[in-house]
């Protein structure tokens, strides 16, 4: 460039060259709208997170009758194009490449412990949801978040985990008085349009499964039932639980009468009753304390008092 051309110099007339303004590219408002969209998307996908799945299948302790109904499950998963492709039932069920599943039962037998074991076995990555994190006082939001959650699971190749489903798989409601009322069914409306659209796996748990619409009912490939353990699964339970480095003295009749008296209580009652024993033990005798029946036994007694009288 001629040195009389650069900026803020003059030119052969004397007269001071102005810098010529540079021109902006401002996007269409379509485009600019899109980016605003895709932005938001990704800005909620970031409120969940996937994990790794620790727990085994193996180390699942339920029914011959749950372990039998989780293995067809799998099985439809891992030979998908055997059953659709090579077994034609493609031709009769459109929906083959969804897989929801249903995982219902008391509070503490192992719902939450079967999903990640599940993700684990499919060798899948787990989103874990409940619906404190994708509700929003904000009327709109809620389907928004639902949205992005599916996306996000879509994205990563993971198992999506809706804890206590019944909050958000719940009757839709006929009766509308208030515009939440409305927020609820369209957030319900959403849920289902995709858990239509999406091709992943999807497992459900819930306290309440008769607080199901009928709607989601009908588009869950198998609901699997997660009873309270009967007396050789909370035997083995019992013995899982019991770390090696636990100071017990107990019999092999001490043992069985702790399995008798567990009887109707969970998975999760147990290890709480296992803690309590152990606690009561060291505040009375300190460090070189026994576990014994008694301390059992009591917390026993303790644990059904609470479920009678609290969590009833």
């Amino acid at each position: 460039m001629d040195e009389n051309m650069k900026i803020g110099t003059k030119s052969e007339n004397g007269q001071s060259l102005k810098p010529q303004s540079e021109e902006r590219y401002v996007s269409p408002p379509g485009v600019q709208n899109q980016r605003t969209v895709e932005n938001d998307i990704n800005k909620r996908m970031d409120m969940f997170t996937t994990e790794k799945p620790m727990r085994r299948l193996e180390d699942l302790v339920v029914s011959e009758k749950t372990k039998k109904q989780m293995a067809s499950l799998l099985t439809k998963v891992k030979y998908h194009d055997v059953l659709y492709e090579d077994f034609g039932l493609k031709e009769v069920d459109a929906t083959g490449g969804r897989t929801a599943i249903n995982l219902y039962g008391p509070p503490g037998t192992g719902k939450s412990f079967a999903a990640e074991a599940i993700a684990n076995e499919l060798n899948m990555d787990i989103i874990r949801v409940n619906y404190a994190e994708i509700e929003s006082k904000f009327v709109g939001e809620t389907p928004k978040n639902i949205k992005a959650v599916f996306q996000k699971a879509k994205e990563s190749n993971a198992v999506l985990f809706f804890d206590e489903a019944d909050s958000i798989l719940g009757k839709r409601l006929s009766n509308i008085t208030q515009s939440t009322d409305h927020a609820v069914n369209v957030s319900r409306s959403v849920m289902l349009l995709e858990l239509d659209n999406f091709s992943g796996i999807t497992i459900f748990a819930t306290n309440f499964a008769s607080n199901y619409d009928s709607a989601f009912v009908r588009r869950i490939l198998g609901h699997i039932e997660m009873p309270l353990p009967d007396k050789s699964c909370r035997e083995m339970i019992f013995k899982k639980l019991i770390p090696s480095k636990l100071p017990i003295e107990l019999s092999k009749s001490d043992r069985e009468c702790i399995i008798i008296e567990t009887e109707w209580l969970s998975g999760g009652d147990i290890l709480n009753i296992i803690v309590n024993a152990s606690s009561m033990a060291l505040e009375r005798e300190g460090y070189t304390c026994k576990v014994r029946l008694n301390d059992f036994i009591t917390a026993i007694h303790s644990s059904k008092k609470a479920k009678e009288e609290i969590g009833r």
